[in-house]
């Protein structure tokens, strides 16, 4: 994070009113319990205030878990029917953040939000300037709830290999209906209309969460489990943000807009390995300088492998 975030205030290069650092300070679950160099919170608020020391942050804010507040978001963005199913729920399956993600929209100071998640890379062309281009589209175009800059550097054929389809809009964007969390630029008042979003649960939750003793839930549980064949929390666990907005954007009017330019556009590192994150400095600047590997053009994914003569030379 002390390479990736400079890198995107530095690739962006705008004129913020604020640039924010959110920290989710909820005890792991799900996968990330066992994730690999996790850190500790000690670790974390060393590097958070490193950023803030170096002037590429302006503050941290830390996910206030405000069961009041819980409920008003949720009632926002799931509507009154479906939030007081999600109270227990602010995280989905395996412990990613669902709550968090509006959390961060709803206290934004400006009309609009931008969000990368800490692993992302960009690149964007010198006096190019992407979030106005984004700010444009949107006023301009009623349909598009979310922008982001071009997945992946821009193949010769202005081809795009992503595992969602999407439509080239003559207009100068990408639509896709499926809404991507890593990295997203949206109008907060434009988002809020897609309320309600559906929820989906990964985990139905369970009829034996009303036995009156852990112990009787705990044996509900197992045999519940065994007759559906699936095993699951008494509570239920609900879906990733990302499947639940794609669900809201395939059946409405609204869409994602990938920019169609190449003078910006994002790699997302899919696996974190030492190799990796040795690597890190050079490839920041080696995206920054624009410059890639043919291999690598068109997909969103980092390719670490193709880099390797770049890397090395």
């Amino acid at each position: 994070m002390l390479e990736t975030i400079p890198h995107q205030i530095r690739a962006c290069n705008y004129p913020f009113v604020e640039r924010v650092l959110a920290m989710d300070t909820a005890p792991l679950t799900g996968d990330k319990v066992k994730r690999y160099n996790t850190g500790s919170q000690e670790e974390l608020d060393q590097a958070c205030q490193k950023l803030i020391d170096y002037g590429w942050i302006d503050r941290i804010v830390k996910i206030d878990y405000d069961p009041k507040l819980i409920k008003q978001i949720y009632t926002k963005y799931f509507g009154p029917e479906q939030a007081p199913q999600m109270l227990d729920h602010t995280h989905n399956w395996k412990g990613s953040t669902v709550y968090a993600s509006l959390y961060c929209i709803e206290q934004a100071k400006s009309d609009y939000y931008l969000h990368f998640d800490a692993d992302m890379m960009l690149y964007q062309k010198p006096g190019n300037d992407w979030i106005s281009d984004a700010i444009k589209l949107q006023d301009s175009v009623p349909e598009i709830a979310t922008v982001r800059p071009r997945c992946g550097p821009p193949h010769p054929e202005n081809k795009g290999f992503q595992p969602n389809p999407y439509e080239v809009d003559p207009r100068g964007f990408w639509a896709h209906k499926f809404f991507s969390m890593r990295a997203y630029f949206v109008s907060r008042e434009r988002f809020a209309e897609l309320s309600p979003i559906p929820l989906s649960w990964y985990h139905p939750p369970l009829a034996s969460r009303y036995l009156p003793t852990r112990f009787l839930q705990r044996v509900g549980r197992k045999i519940e489990n065994k007759i559906r064949g699936k095993n699951g929390p008494v509570k239920g666990a609900i879906a990733s943000f990302e499947p639940m907005t794609s669900e809201r954007l395939r059946n409405s009017k609204y869409v994602r807009a990938d920019l169609d330019s190449m003078d910006a556009w994002t790699i997302h590192p899919a696996n974190h390995s030492p190799e990796f994150i040795n690597s890190l400095p050079r490839l920041i600047k080696l995206i920054e300088n624009g410059e890639f590997p043919d291999d690598q053009a068109g997909y969103y994914d980092l390719k670490l492998d193709v880099w390797q003569d770049m890397l090395n030379g």
